[in-house]
């Protein structure tokens, strides 16, 4: 299995799982900007705003929401593959999802040493990097 992975750049792969993962509260953003929203009747048959083409919006709002949720749910598919993977994910989470803490933070909460912790979370962004549903891997 691993000679299939073998052909693309573990770096620079880690570093694209990485700014993906970090554009989780970009999206969340631009999915509570573009919510959908109900205007206002016009009474006198003049625009009184802005108009928004409907579908367009709501396909806007739906691509937001999209990208948010399949960050989380790379995430969850993470840890339900066992204690290690769980520890991956909550490292995912901490770091570059939800909360963007410090290492010392969660090596801290987590009691790992930092080395360790600088050791999975190189692997929690291969192990990202080989599932998120984008083109993430480089080739070498």
């Amino acid at each position: 299995m691993n000679r299939v992975f073998e052909k693309y750049d573990r770096k620079k792969s880690c570093d694209n799982a990485q700014e993906w993962l970090e554009e989780y509260w970009y999206w969340k953003d631009e999915a509570q900007k573009k919510k959908i929203t109900l205007g206002s009747p016009s009474f006198d048959s003049q625009p009184k705003a802005r108009t928004y083409d409907p579908d367009k919006r709501m396909v806007d709002w739906t691509n937001a929401q999209n990208e948010w949720k399949r960050r989380e749910l790379v995430l969850k598919y993470i840890a339900s593959k066992g204690d290690e993977h769980e520890l991956y994910a909550i490292i995912l989470d901490n770091r570059f999802v939800h909360h963007h803490r410090s290492v010392t933070r969660i090596c801290m909460d987590l009691h790992i040493a930092e080395r360790t912790f600088n050791r999975m979370q190189e692997k929690a962004l291969w192990e990202a990097a080989r599932i998120i549903p984008a083109d993430i891997l480089v080739e070498k």
